[in-house]
């Protein structure tokens, strides 16, 4: 990779290569939505606004406005208009917030929620077939929607590898000048933001990187929280037998959003406190 594109671009017979490896994954895709989507999941949901990037014609990635479920609609250098990172006492961790509006989630579930009409016709009808709904607010229901996007990666892929023409140049010349920049993308965790301001002769001054983790912060601790309050009241759906199995329940709620961190297998300690006449069961 270099500025403005690549060193070299790959010939039209290596790309053609792609076209039987890509085939089996799309098959082996399929199998893996068809398994999660059996998996036996808690009853559990949330009410967090819904947060992505949005492209005019396909299924976001690399581009796209931010756009939510309940009306956004702007630019990426508009962020920090309707955006907050702030520090809490709890934790080293940013936070992100909505300007007067609280906590919000980033992620496969927001992309789902905001681009259900730009889904490849194939993914569409699975999704039919398995009764996804359109909008899934159950965050352990992650990973169904994890799995189709892992289909939608192929079939873009296959698309790329049919319509691939190998370019006359890999890049394009560019002129460095003083200026502020942009550029979002979406992670698999969810929005990740760029801004970088650089000098007339191209150096960076001013770098900043926002990632999904720190937005999804305050609705993943939220989420966490709800999984014990659900287990102290006894529904049915989140009965556990042991304190272990409480925290896996906790454990997997990271999960749900920030599958990538390294540390979300071994992030949580339990403690449990029961008073000599309780028998409810805490977490911190």
């Amino acid at each position: 990779v270099r500025l403005g594109g690549f060193y070299r671009a790959p010939d039209r017979e290596a790309i053609a290569g792609l076209a039987e490896p890509l085939e089996w994954a799309r098959g082996a895709a399929i199998e893996l939505i068809d398994w999660v989507s059996g998996f036996d999941f808690p009853d559990i949901h949330f009410d967090h606004e819904l947060v992505s990037l949005r492209h005019p014609t396909e299924y976001p990635v690399l581009d796209g406005r931010i756009v939510s479920d309940r009306g956004l609609d702007i630019g990426i250098d508009d962020f920090d208009s309707e955006f907050a990172e702030e520090h809490v006492a709890h934790s080293t961790a940013l936070h992100g917030r909505r300007r007067g509006g609280g906590t919000y989630l980033t992620g496969p579930l927001a992309r789902w929620a905001n681009n259900r009409d730009r889904v490849p016709e194939e993914v569409d009808a699975i999704a039919r077939r398995l009764a996804i709904p359109d909008v899934e607010r159950n965050p352990f229901r992650s990973i169904v929607i994890r799995a189709l996007e892992v289909l939608i990666a192929v079939v873009e892929a296959q698309n790329i590898v049919d319509r691939y023409v190998e370019p006359d140049e890999s890049f394009e010349a560019v002129t460095p000048q003083a200026g502020v920049g942009w550029g979002a993308s979406e992670a698999p965790r969810g929005v990740l933001l760029h801004r970088y301001e650089t000098d007339g002769d191209g150096t960076i001054t001013d770098a900043r990187i926002i990632p999904p983790t720190a937005q999804n912060q305050a609705a993943i601790e939220s989420d966490v929280r709800r999984v014990v309050e659900e287990h102290l009241w006894g529904d049915p759906g989140l009965e556990t037998d042991s304190d272990h199995e409480l925290q896996h329940r906790c454990e997997a709620a990271v999960r749900n959003h920030d599958p990538c961190i390294s540390c979300a297998t071994h992030f949580l300690t339990v403690d449990i406190e029961r008073g000599p006449n309780s028998t409810g069961v805490g977490a911190q």
